[in-house]
């Protein structure tokens, strides 16, 4: 998809903020939802920001009437660049996965990727990951079947000292490399 300012972005954002509540897809109220976009987020696409209820639990409703409003109410954050590098139906996987944080921060005061969360986004069909869209410093790769395991944005343990770490999918030795700069 194709944005030409921040505005136009965020108004897109918007109306699928109100559209997946008007078709019952998320459970929230979208006046509690506010929209922003990043030009600074490199590796996240999308974020849910909140003000987590204190003692807040994922499963557990709070008295809301004994609770200040600030805690159901939820901001989603795109990533400027994840707009620009993802296709239409990456980006509206993105904004969904948020959206479901949303939910959760408006039933409990508080957000996770635990056990309701995923079994909520499997039943929507929501991916819990996305595809990266920038360039890593470093690439993790298993030594036995040569898969990607993981990207690093920045120097690590993991990097520094990959000797150190097997892979999940072999158990085997990581190999890593440096990515050229663009």
């Amino acid at each position: 998809m194709e944005f030409d300012s921040d505005a136009a972005l965020r108004g897109w954002l918007r109306h699928e903020v109100r559209a997946a509540a008007e078709r019952d897809l998320v459970a929230l109220d979208p006046a509690l939802v506010d929209v922003a976009v990043s030009a600074h987020a490199k590796r996240r696409a999308g974020a849910c920001r909140h003000v987590p209820l204190p003692d807040g639990a994922v499963g557990t409703r709070p008295d809301w009437d004994a609770v200040d409003d600030r805690h159901r109410e939820a901001t989603l954050v795109l990533a400027r660049r994840a707009a620009d590098a993802f296709d239409e139906a990456t980006l509206h996987d993105v904004v969904r996965h948020e959206l479901l944080h949303a939910e959760q921060v408006q039933a409990y005061g508080v957000t996770d990727h635990g056990p309701a969360f995923r079994e909520r986004a499997a039943a929507l069909e929501v991916p819990l990951t996305c595809p990266p869209f920038a360039d890593p410093a470093y690439r993790l790769y298993c030594a036995r079947c040569g898969d990607v395991v993981g990207r690093r944005y920045r120097r690590c343990p993991t990097v520094e000292t990959p000797e150190n770490y097997r892979t999940g999918c072999c158990s085997a030795a990581l190999t890593v490399e440096e990515c050229a700069p663009e």
